[in-house]
C-alpha cells in the first residue's frame, strides 16, 4: 500500500508514505488535512477535494498541498481516500473514485451510517474499506478515533494505515455494530455536553458574570469533567463522586439534575441520533439505487 515518490508525485513501490486523498474539505475534513500535515505526513503526498473552486483557493491559503475540486484526478493512484462527506453524496463519490485509486488501496469513510458492506457494494474488492467515528474538535486536539477495519484487509497493512491515523489522535478499535454509537457519542456527545454547559453560562450570566468569564468556568467544569470520567475507570466510583460531599453545593445541583432526568434525556439524544445516522444511511443508499438504476 505505501509506495515512494515519483517525479510526478505520485508513488512507486516501497516508499515511506502513502499518498492520501482526503474528499469532503468540511470541518472533519480540514481538521484531518491540518493533523497530517502537523505531524509531518509529507505535503506532496496529500491532497484535498472541496466542492467549490472558492472553498478550494480558501484552503490552499492555510496549507501546502493540492487542493483541487476533481475528485477523480485526485483519486489517481492514491493509497488512502479518506471520505468526510455527507451520507447523501458518499456513494456517487465513491464511484467516481474507487476505480482510480491504486490497487490495494484503503477508503477510510468518517460517514455516520455507510457500512462497510455499503461501502464494498460500491467500490468492489481491489481497494479496502475501513469505518471511523471522531468529531473535528476532537482531531483538531489529538483526541480519539474509533476505527472499525476490513475484515480482509492484512495485520501489516492495518498497523500501516492506524499508524498513519494515529495522527489523529489514540486508535481504539471496535466492532462494526458499535460504529454508529461510536459516532453518536464520540463524534455526536461533545455537542450534547457543550449545549448542558450553556446553562452552566446562562446561570452565571443571570447574576451578571462577564459572558468571557462565564464561559471560562463552563469550558473549565468540562475539562474536569473528563478527567473525572477517566478516574472513575479505576476507582470504581460514581464520576462525580469526589466533587459531591454530602450535604454540600453539589449534591443539591446532582438532585436537581436527577430529578429532571438528565441522565435519562442525555441517553435519548444518543440514541436519537444513532437513528439518524440509520436513517439518512437508508435514504442515501435509496437515492443512490434510484439514480443508478442498481
Amino acid at each position: 500500500m505505501t509506495e515512494p515518490e515519483r517525479a510526478d508525485g505520485r508513488a512507486e513501490p516501497g516508499g515511506p508514505a502513502p499518498l492520501v486523498v482526503v474528499v469532503g474539505a468540511g470541518h472533519l475534513g480540514r481538521a484531518v488535512l491540518m493533523r497530517l500535515l502537523t505531524a509531518g505526513h509529507p505535503a506532496g503526498r496529500l491532497c484535498a477535494v472541496t466542492r467549490t473552486a472558492e472553498q478550494a483557493r480558501l484552503l490552499a491559503d492555510r496549507c501546502s498541498c493540492q487542493v483541487t475540486v476533481d475528485s477523480g484526478t485526485a483519486a489517481d493512484g492514491a493509497d488512502v481516500l479518506v471520505l468526510t462527506v455527507r451520507p447523501e453524496q458518499a456513494r456517487a463519490v465513491l464511484a467516481r473514485t474507487a476505480p482510480r485509486l491504486a490497487e490495494g488501496a484503503a477508503v477510510v469513510s468518517f460517514v455516520a451510517g455507510l457500512s462497510l458492506a455499503g461501502l464494498r457494494e460500491v467500490v468492489g474488492t481491489r481497494v479496502h474499506c475501513l469505518r471511523a467515528a471522531t468529531n473535528a474538535v476532537s482531531v483538531g486536539r489529538g483526541g480519539t478515533v474509533a476505527l472499525t477495519p476490513d475484515p480482509e484487509l492484512s495485520a501489516t497493512d492495518g498497523e500501516r494505515l492506524a499508524s498513519l491515523l494515529s495522527a489523529l489522535g489514540t486508535v481504539v478499535r471496535v466492532p462494526e455494530a458499535q460504529q454508529d454509537m461510536a459516532a453518536s457519542t464520540l463524534g455526536s456527545g461533545a455537542a450534547f455536553l457543550a449545549a448542558a454547559a450553556a446553562g452552566v453560562v446562562a446561570a452565571a450570566d443571570a447574576v451578571g458574570v462577564e459572558g468571557h468569564t462565564a464561559r471560562l468556568f463552563a469550558a473549565d467544569a468540562l475539562e474536569s469533567a473528563a478527567v473525572l470520567i477517566r478516574r472513575a475507570e479505576h476507582t470504581g466510583q460514581p464520576v462525580w463522586h469526589e466533587l459531591a460531599t454530602p450535604g454540600g453545593i453539589t449534591r443539591a445541583g446532582l438532585d436537581v439534575l436527577r430529578a429532571h432526568g438528565i441522565d435519562s434525556a442525555l441517553a435519548e439524544a444518543v440514541a436519537a441520533a444513532v437513528a439518524r445516522a440509520a436513517e439518512l444511511s437508508a435514504a442515501a443508499e435509496r437515492n443512490y439505487r434510484l439514480r443508478t438504476g442498481n
